[in-house]
């Protein structure tokens, strides 16, 4: 079977992943309110958020948003840390958002009618699919190289194969994170 045949049946996978982790970042924003540990860092991760939509050229807010979330991306894509990496990206981005909102907001009695309104225009936004969907991919083919490389050091035999699936895959994930961050940019240029 040839890599894009492998691509196109693990596609449902992939939408089916993303759409559980909108769904789940959407709850987490709603309803699980950041530890007080994590306070610190996620205003920190707040700070770096204001930072970058204060950029003023579309294509270098675009470059900014690539790498920022490039760094996510690589983190799932690396296999046997991605099981870790993505529950803590789930959380860290839901907390971000609800932190976000609540300084926002100066107020914690409008926090959940704003949280409502922040979903609604996370789950409309193009970007949004198209991130979740990057991550999805890099998520379970790091999962899916990881049980392939458990079980080749059982045989004591290498797969070609799955490394160049695994690879086309992570190259189609980073050049969908890359059009995410191009529409992301576009819709805040024009949304200020």
């Amino acid at each position: 079977m040839n890599l894009l045949s492998k691509l196109m049946r693990d596609l449902p996978l992939f939408f089916a992943v993303a759409l559980l982790t909108l769904l789940l970042l959407s709850l987490i924003a709603l309803y699980i309110p950041p530890p007080n540990e994590f306070i610190a860092e996620l205003r920190q991760a707040t700070e770096e958020l204001r930072k970058i939509t204060n950029i003023t050229t579309a294509s270098v807010l675009a470059m900014t948003i690539f790498l920022n979330n490039a760094r996510v991306n690589t983190l799932l894509a690396i296999p046997f840390l991605s099981i870790v990496m993505y529950p803590a990206m789930l959380f860290s981005t839901a907390w971000v958002l609800r932190i976000l909102l609540l300084e926002a907001t100066n107020s914690s009695s409008a926090l959940q009618e704003h949280l409502y309104q922040a979903v609604v225009l996370l789950l409309v936004s193009p970007h949004s699919y198209l991130e979740m969907l990057s991550y999805s991919i890099a998520f379970i083919c790091s999962n899916k190289l990881m049980i392939a490389l458990l079980r080749d050091l059982r045989k004591k035999e290498f797969s070609k194969e799955t490394i160049l699936y695994y690879l086309s895959a992570i190259i189609l994930s980073f050049a969908l994170l890359l059009m995410a961050a191009f529409i992301e940019s576009y819709l805040m240029t024009v949304l200020r």
